[in-house]
């Protein structure tokens, strides 16, 4: 069933309305519903957590992102903080050769240029060296995820520690940058026991803001996992995906402005903005799912 609305439809009259941007949006839409490419693969942390929009500085000791009772720590090593969209290329690409392959051990070379090239990012000259860089931060960043339950009188913290990467090797020559990472066994096992299919294409047509990523990510998963109607208040939504702006009414502004360009690549999820937050009905996955394959039920959206 096609959701996307059918481009040679727009009358002449109603297409000069249309934004070049939110045009070019719904004709990516129809070219992911007739053709969606390549499957990728996120993971559960990323989806309900992520990284920071630009670099916090070397000057910030730790950063944190809040989703319900779950709380994601980050703290740098020499490098610094990953961020942006070229991370959480780089994040999505490790689960995806994960997945892909089985294995711990990842070797960024053709793999990785083709999986960079699919979703926008060419990694070539000044950009080799911004991947060299992200990979660097990624594999020296310490990440804690905790959580807190409390009940009348008692309160239980429990949290794991972890890293993306066990052993890493960046080797930097004019050139030929290479490096081999191996995943850390903690984050193999989160990836590998809860995947999140995405559309390498959609990712390319959200490509250029990390907020954009991170919403359909977050559809993405919470579609595939989401059994009745539910509301995620503002205040739980700036938590997760805004806590560096300043105000509310700054937040939710932005929200809504990156919101729009998600519902148009996956208009299968069926969200409404209301007054309380947004509101999320159970909806078609993006990337459709087997038949045979049940949804997992996780406790935190």
């Amino acid at each position: 069933m096609n959701h996307t609305p059918d481009i040679t439809s727009i009358d002449a009259a109603t297409r000069p309305a249309l934004s070049p941007r939110r045009l070019r949006l719904l004709e990516l839409s129809e070219e992911i519903e007739q053709n969606p490419g390549e499957v990728a693969f996120s993971t559960r942390i990323w989806a309900q957590l992520s990284l920071p929009y630009r670099d916090p500085g070397a000057t910030v000791p730790h950063w944190s992102r809040r989703n319900g009772d779950t709380t994601l720590t980050l703290s740098p090593g020499p490098a610094g903080f990953p961020f942006g969209v070229l991370a959480r290329s780089l994040l999505t690409w490790m689960s995806t050769e994960a997945v892909r392959t089985g294995s711990r051990h990842l070797d960024p070379g053709p793999s990785l240029r083709a999986f960079l090239s699919s979703v926008g990012t060419y990694p070539s000259g000044a950009n080799q060296r911004r991947v060299m860089d992200q990979l660097h931060r990624l594999s020296t960043t310490s990440i804690i995820i905790e959580t807190s339950r409390e009940t009348p009188g008692r309160r239980t913290l429990s949290g794991q520690n972890m890293h993306v990467a066990h052993r890493y090797e960046l080797t930097y020559q004019r050139g030929a940058d290479h490096a081999r990472i191996e995943l850390s066994e903690p984050y193999f096992e989160e990836v590998m026991r809860s995947p999140v299919p995405v559309l390498s294409s959609a990712l390319a047509a959200l490509g250029g803001s990390p907020m954009r990523m991170d919403l359909y990510v977050w559809l993405s998963y919470r579609m595939s996992t989401l059994q009745r109607t539910t509301t995620v208040s503002w205040r739980q939504l700036e938590t997760q995906f805004g806590a560096q702006y300043a105000q509310p009414r700054q937040f939710k502004a932005a929200f809504l402005k990156n919101l729009e360009p998600v519902k148009l690549i996956y208009p299968q999820a069926k969200v409404a903005v209301v007054d309380s937050g947004l509101r999320l009905h159970p909806s078609a996955t993006h990337v459709p799912r087997p038949a045979h394959q049940r949804p997992r039920h996780l406790r935190v959206g």
